[in-house]
């Protein structure tokens, strides 16, 4: 039970911590983490954008020494937003390149990044950091359930869908 915990713990304090992130899924088939942005209205080039991520991720990556499994980013356009998913893989996964990412996507597509929720103060941000980096480090993922995180009326709320279980 305690696992279930961590894992939940971990999708509140991403959302809380970056409020960039529109919502968050693991699916654990692919043991694939989903970090969703949204976006306004933007000229920005989607391929410019995915050239600079991949650019960057790899050389965090050579520096640090480590093999990605998953890492990809996917474009989709919803009505008037459009949506920037991340997809990475769970087991390699730190805070610092969680910062890279969040950082790379606010440098680069500025005011038409979405922002659900207040700035953290340094403190909060130390204090969720702190939290995140453990979570990471200590959990061990069930492979029995989809997690899914998001905002809503100034709450996050995390879901478990079962393995089998349709998410529509």
């Amino acid at each position: 039970m305690e696992r279930e915990g961590n894992q939940v713990d971990l999708f509140v304090s991403i959302l809380v911590r970056f409020p960039q992130i529109g919502t968050i899924r693991y699916d654990p088939e692919t043991s694939a983490l989903r970090l969703a942005f949204l976006l306004k209205a933007t000229d920005q080039s989607f391929q410019i954008f995915a050239r600079r991520v991949e650019s960057h991720l790899a050389l965090f990556h050579s520096l640090r020494q480590e093999e990605i499994a998953v890492a990809s980013l996917k474009k989709g356009e919803t009505g008037e937003l459009t949506t920037l998913e991340v997809i990475r893989d769970l087991a390699s996964l730190s805070l610092s390149e969680l910062n890279l990412i969040v950082q790379l996507v606010r440098d680069y597509y500025g005011d038409a990044l979405v922002q659900e929720g207040p700035t953290m103060t340094e403190e909060d941000e130390l204090e969720q950091n702190l939290l995140i980096e453990n979570l990471l480090m200590s959990s061990a993922w069930r492979p029995l359930e989809r997690l899914m995180g998001f905002r809503e009326n100034g709450r996050v709320l995390v879901f478990s869908v079962p393995l089998g279980v349709s998410e529509s």
